[in-house]
């Protein structure tokens, strides 16, 4: 945290995504009513490293929303790259409802 200077690049990166990305991000609200609706069976995803993570509070919070139980799949926020070996059993499985 506190090491001396840092890269230019990172910091115009780090500076983009709090002012643009974050606040739209969690300034989000999904329409509840139409997922509600959807005729499509919805599964939110949460990785299981992710635990307490803004992914996971907000995924967990969206399941509860809609009344459903969130998906544990291998890996953190983006398990798909992180453990493909593992993800993607997983994902076969739960596309075929098991």
């Amino acid at each position: 945290m506190f090491t001396g200077e840092r890269d230019p690049r990172q910091l115009a990166d780090e500076h983009f995504w709090f002012a643009r990305e974050l606040r739209a991000t969690t300034h989000w609200r999904p329409d509840l009513a139409a997922l509600r609706s959807a005729p499509t069976r919805i599964v939110v995803g949460i990785g299981e490293e992710s635990s307490g993570e803004l992914c996971d509070r907000t995924s967990r919070a969206l399941a509860s929303a809609l009344g459903i139980d969130p998906t544990s799949f291998p890996g953190g926020h983006i398990g798909f790259a992180e453990d493909p070996d593992g993800f993607e059993p997983r994902l076969r499985a739960v596309l075929q409802g098991n």
